[in-house]
């Protein structure tokens, strides 16, 4: 089991944030883009969850930067 530890568990690491986060953040920007009516709600939510919280990021800046420039 000398591939769990290699690089410091970093395979393990990101399996547990890929696990985690995917999922978490990939379902609130689906639900989100259904509610807005955005176009591809589903595609977004896999490219935003798989990026994870650095997604969630964009997805927030980009919702927001899109409500200023909409009222």
């Amino acid at each position: 089991m000398d591939w769990l530890t290699a690089y410091n568990g970093l395979l393990v690491r990101m399996g547990l944030y890929l696990l985690i986060f995917w999922p978490t953040v990939g379902y609130y920007v689906y639900r989100d883009s259904v509610k807005r009516g955005l176009s591809s709600p589903q595609l977004r939510g896999v490219t935003y969850g798989f990026l994870g919280v650095p997604g969630l990021l964009v997805y927030l800046y980009r919702k927001s930067r899109a409500e200023t420039q909409s009222a």
